[in-house]
């Protein structure tokens, strides 16, 4: 995980965020077996950032899936 952290200080990606619920994946049905994550990011350099100022990504409701869309 170090070296993965290292690949994204190098070239300089960042976490940009979501709106949304909190997590992309959800399992377990009895609240000792629930399980919220959040697996999914969106890496940006700056360079992105300004070439698409506008960009977003929204984490949708999920329904039969374990996981929830990303709305792009």
């Amino acid at each position: 995980m170090e070296a993965f952290r290292g690949v994204l200080g190098e070239c300089q990606l960042m976490d940009v965020g979501y709106s949304g619920v909190w997590f992309t994946r959800e399992r377990g049905n009895l609240p000792e077996t629930h399980i919220r994550e959040r697996l999914d990011k969106r890496l940006e350099n700056v360079s992105w950032i300004n070439l698409f100022p506008n960009a977003s990504i929204q984490h949708l409701a999920h329904s039969f899936s374990d996981h929830c869309p990303l709305l792009i």
